[in-house]
């Protein structure tokens, strides 16, 4: 094996050794990093040929570590993130000049209610910042993502969370009933036994323990009839329209697609617990003042947010 101490090796290639581990592919380490596929591909070479080891070989689902890459990821992970701690509380964002992109998971709900507002202060506050709004991602996959940087900062409805994962409340969101506006329901309450026997268009929830509208009827010992399940928000009213199905929405789509295609708003016909929207990230980014200052300008949209 060949000598090698970090006041002769590059930095730099642990870098992509830690992005090869985690994409296990040369290409989308590259895109990760912003590094052509032949620079990435070169850096793999001299690591190689500094530690004496392949590092990584050909496997049937992509690049699949050596033993002795599985013995210095935890190593230099630990190295990498204690120096992007020291460098990220020395530096300042200054969000009239910062160059950088933050990826937001979220659900399309989120970007309804958060996401124009935010763009309009980014524009005229950060323009060199941008945001990229990716998918809620299997809870069981949040802690990596967010360890490992690929995705900043996610915006649901609370997780189970885990060891290392910081949390803010970002608001409480009520929910309306809407149904044809020409059935004449009157203002106010809906009707329990409407309710109840209406079929209706459902959001699809992998929550281990269903979601707060099911569990309330429950604890009354009573159940709805589900007529569908989607897959996002902006579908349901669309559906209700056309089919006469009851819909559950946060109030912010509610009033806003209600009338559109002629619905209209109603309390729930009992109380439902108002659902919270939780900001959750790596406490190994914490004290990053990029991070910081974009949590601050979600709460500040959410706060200024018409009601």
């Amino acid at each position: 094996m060949n000598s090698m101490n970090t006041r002769t090796l590059d930095l730099n290639l642990l870098v992509v050794f830690a992005t090869l581990w985690d994409t296990q592919n040369v290409t989308r380490a590259g895109e990760r990093l912003a590094l052509s596929q032949p620079a990435v591909s070169h850096a793999l070479r001299r690591l190689r040929e500094r530690l004496g080891d392949e590092l990584f070989v050909n496997g049937r689902h992509g690049l699949v570590p050596t033993a002795r890459a599985a013995e210095l990821i935890g190593p230099v992970r630990d190295a990498l993130g204690r120096l992007d701690e020291a460098l990220q509380g020395a530096a300042a964002f200054l969000p009239a000049t910062a160059q950088r992109k933050f990826r937001i998971a979220s659900g399309d709900f989120v970007e309804f209610l958060i996401l124009p507002r935010l763009i309009q202060h980014i524009a005229l506050e950060a323009p060199g910042v941008m945001i990229e709004v990716v998918p809620l991602p299997p809870s069981s996959a949040l802690p990596a993502l967010l360890e490992n940087g690929e995705i900043d900062l996610v915006i649901g409805t609370p997780p189970s969370l885990v060891a290392g994962l910081c949390e803010e409340s970002i608001t409480t969101v009520p929910l309306l009933t809407l149904i044809w506006e020409r059935e004449g329901v009157p203002p106010g309450r809906f009707p329990l036994g409407l309710y109840l026997e209406r079929p209706q268009v459902m959001i699809e929830t992998h929550q281990r323990h269903g979601n707060i509208i099911d569990a309330a009827l429950q604890a009354q010992g009573l159940s709805r009839r589900v007529g569908v399940l989607v897959q996002n928000f902006m579908a349901m009213p669309v559906i209700a329209s056309q089919t006469g199905y009851i819909c559950n929405l946060p109030g912010p789509i509610a009033q806003v697609f209600a009338g559109t295609f002629g619905l209209s708003c109603h309390e729930p016909p009992i109380d439902f617990p108002t659902p919270e929207l939780i900001a959750y990230w790596h406490a190994r980014f914490d004290a990053d003042p990029g991070l910081k200052w974009l949590r601050g300008r979600i709460k500040a949209c959410v706060d200024s947010r018409p009601e």
